[in-house]
């Protein structure tokens, strides 16, 4: 047992070791604003690319939304795949203005084909280097007013990808809802935000970003469950950078159910696991190959410390409890039982802390009523301590991409 109990100390030791400048950023993300890039005269030409499957209830709004920027409106194209639609999403959006290709393939319906197919389609038909930039959004979004305006900002600074402030456009609606947002908002305050402060790149989460028509000449190859996990991870082995931008934002609508939430989650950890399969020597290269710390960023940021607490987790105590039945006669499982509630609850504050920190800089951002808002606050730690099971669903089940379907029919100007 003290051989074990070497390597575990040993394990976790590195794995604190790596992410101790998360530690520094989270401290550097209390105390800094948002970054703001110098005006600028240039007004580049893009593409607003969107996957959507059954979207009727919500797309249109996001395309109003475009339609209703501070920016040139002759600069912006919309391109929809209309992903195995079985609904009235593919005429809305032709009533609308945005240009629409149709895709059925039921085996590869996943968002990351569908971008695929909708790149290639633009490549054929325009040419990627038609557009100066693409930007990636959901169904389900909505702009800020002056979102474009900002990001062709950050885009005239020299930053070939850019991603941005991401709120909720249903905190309030319940426990679980608000709890993504308060997700998202702590990864802006202790992630995003400090690297940008730090002049480092971050990382993509899904929807709300910019990327140079450069980068895209070969086409759109990133299919993995979590497409934009394999995005940065290639961006980054590649020595481009992701920057950040949150002088305006976007809105997106969280999940309000368990089941859902968790069958979410569970696709992105697994697709956290493979991209770090795929890419995770390929990243570690990198950091030596472009002398980046952001590439070590990167591959700490992607390394699987859910998968080693939970391993850490299950083995140390089976062995355990094999060495006391075999070897030392019993085993104290009312101590064990004391050290596992002292952790949840360890645990709990921790996440509590941190989301309050998040809650408290980000307030004026967050639409919830005070009250409602500290209930919210109270309960959020369930989001985080959900992670061992949802890694372990992740290792052993069978997990596939599945719509959620979304509602939330509110337009931006509602959104209070």
């Amino acid at each position: 047992m003290q051989i074990i109990d070497t390597i575990c100390f040993a394990i976790l030791a590195l794995t604190a070791f790596m992410a101790v400048h998360k530690t520094i950023y989270s401290i550097i993300g209390i105390f800094i604003t948002r970054k703001t890039y110098p005006e600028t005269d240039k007004l580049y030409r893009y593409a607003v690319v969107i996957s959507a499957r059954n979207e009727q209830n919500v797309i249109g709004n996001l395309i109003d939304s475009i339609r209703s920027q501070n920016y040139d409106a002759s600069l912006i194209s919309i391109f929809v795949v209309a992903d195995n639609c079985t609904d009235g999403t593919a005429s809305i959006c032709r009533d609308k203005g945005a240009i629409v290709y149709e895709r059925f393939c039921p085996e590869k319906a996943r968002k990351g084909y569908a971008l695929s197919f909708l790149v290639e389609n633009i490549k054929k038909d325009y040419g990627i280097v038609a557009f100066d930039g693409y930007f990636v959004f959901d169904a389900d979004n909505l702009l800020g007013p002056d979102y474009i305006t900002e990001m062709n900002k950050a885009f005239a600074a020299g930053n070939e990808v850019v991603t941005s402030y991401r709120n909720i456009k249903n905190f309030s609606t319940n426990i679980v809802s608000s709890a993504y947002g308060i997700h998202f908002y702590r990864n802006s305050m202790a992630m995003h935000r400090p690297r940008s402060f730090l002049s480092l790149g971050t990382h993509l989460t899904g929807t709300g970003y910019l990327i140079s028509g450069r980068l895209l000449q070969n086409g759109w190859n990133f299919t993995n469950l979590t497409e934009d996990d394999e995005l940065t991870n290639i961006l980054c082995a590649g020595g481009n950078k992701v920057a950040y931008c949150d002088a305006d934002e976007f809105f997106d609508e969280q999940p309000v159910d368990f089941r859902t939430q968790f069958r979410q989650r569970v696709r992105w950890a697994r697709g956290r696991l493979v991209c770090f399969y795929r890419y995770g020597f390929l990243s570690y290269t990198s950091i030596i190959k472009h002398r980046s710390f952001t590439c070590y960023d990167m591959f700490t940021h992607y390394f699987p410390f859910g998968l080693v607490t939970l391993l850490m987790g299950i083995i140390y105590p089976l062995c355990g409890v094999i060495y006391k039945a075999t070897i030392g006669g019993g085993y104290d499982f009312q101590g064990m039982g004391i050290n596992l509630a002292l952790w949840f609850g360890g645990q709990y504050l921790y996440f509590l802390f941190t989301g309050t920190l998040a809650v408290i800089k980000e307030r004026r951002r967050i639409h919830c009523g005070l009250w409602k808002l500290v209930f919210y606050l109270l309960i959020f730690p369930w989001f985080d301590l959900m992670t061992l099971p949802i890694f372990a669903a992740a290792v052993f089940k069978d997990v596939q991409w599945l719509p959620i379907e979304h509602n939330d029919a509110k337009r931006v100007e509602e959104i209070n």
